[in-house]
Order: structure tokens, then C-alpha cells, then sequence
């Protein structure tokens, strides 16, 4: 059983990331040819979304079906994100989500974004493992290898996410590999007369 503060300290206590993006939909003459968002999961921890309750353009896929979502006038809405997912070892799921354009009303929305520290390695809890039969669905990653795997891959809805499940399951446990730039070489490196 998890205790109060447990989740806050697995994303890095008070260290974690946050930030806000206002997001503007303009209209579209051909909606029907665009979208103005692609199919994504969040990948951080929780998004609060403060949504148009007039235009609406935000939409869920709940068993394989696109879903408009009516916000209720000034609430917001709560997604979980993949490292929740992560960490919860799926008792809870991040929600794979879309935004639509209309041809005769622009939309605008606020999103707040809660994300872990990006270098400590988000794993699943070990509380939620102590019962038997339970084993660890991801492995260990920091937020920073995570978004840099899902940027690899490019838009692919909630796959990205769902493959480190596969991998863990597989016992494939050297994939994904964080991919760690070279340290830049200075003036005085002999090396770099080479």
C-alpha cells in the first residue's frame, strides 16, 4: 500500500518539472484534411487542461473509438500521463487523446503540465510489487530517455508507452537504451587536431 507523498516523491519531490502552454486552434476551412493535434498520450505525469466548454476539439480513444469530450463550463480536465502509468505498473493508464479543428470556430486551451524530475530513473513503485504474481511491467527510465525514445519514434498514439510494456514482458530489458551525447571537446583537447 502506498502512503501519502509516496507518488510526489517517486517524480522527485519538490524538483519536478512543470509548465503551462496555451494552445490555439485556428479555424480550418477543410477540417475534415487536418487535425490539430495528433493522436499522443502525455507523456510526463498529469495534465490538467483548463478546455473550451463552446468549441469543442478534445477527444479520447476508448476501445478503438474517438470520443468528443464535453467539458463541463469552468472545470477542468485531468489526464493521467505515461509515467503515472509507469509508475502505478499500469493500474492506472494514460490517456491517448487527439484534438480536431472546426471550419467556422477557433478554440483555444490551457494546459498545465506535472512532469518528474528528468533524471531520476521513474520505475514502477516497489509497494505495488510486493504482492505475488505482481511483476514489474517497465523498467527503470529517466523522463529525459523517455521523451527522447518517444521523439525517436514519432507520433504513434499510445504505442510508445505500451511497447516498454512489451519489452519488460519480453524480458527484453536492454531496450530501450538511453542514448548519452559525447562530452564536448575543448580548445585544449589534442583530440580535436585530429
Amino acid at each position: 500500500m502506498l502512503e501519502r507523498g509516496d507518488g510526489r516523491r517517486a517524480l522527485g519531490s519538490d524538483d519536478e518539472g512543470v509548465c503551462i502552454r496555451v494552445n490555439f486552434y485556428p479555424r480550418c476551412p477543410r477540417p475534415d484534411l487536418a487535425l490539430g493535434l495528433s493522436p499522443h498520450s502525455d507523456p510526463g505525469g498529469m495534465t490538467v487542461l483548463l478546455a473550451d466548454d463552446h468549441v469543442h476539439g478534445l477527444q479520447i480513444r476508448k476501445d478503438g473509438v474517438w470520443i468528443t469530450v464535453h467539458p463541463l463550463p469552468n472545470a477542468f480536465i485531468i489526464n493521467v500521463g505515461d509515467q503515472i502509468q509507469v509508475l502505478s505498473n499500469a493500474e492506472y493508464k494514460s490517456v491517448e487523446h487527439r484534438v480536431i479543428v472546426h471550419a467556422k470556430e477557433e478554440r483555444l486551451s490551457v494546459a498545465f503540465f506535472y512532469n518528474p524530475r528528468s533524471d531520476i530513473p521513474i520505475g514502477p513503485v516497489p509497494e505495488l510489487l510486493a504482492a505475488p504474481g505482481r511483476a514489474a511491467l517497465y523498467r527503470p527510465m529517466t523522463f529525459d530517455d523517455y521523451r527522447l525514445f518517444i521523439r525517436r519514434r514519432g507520433p504513434r498514439g499510445k504505442s510508445q508507452v505500451e511497447s516498454l510494456e512489451a519489452m519488460a514482458i519480453r524480458g527484453d530489458l536492454t531496450a530501450p537504451r538511453p542514448h548519452r551525447r559525447p562530452a564536448p571537446r575543448h580548445a585544449s583537447d589534442p583530440k580535436k587536431e585530429r
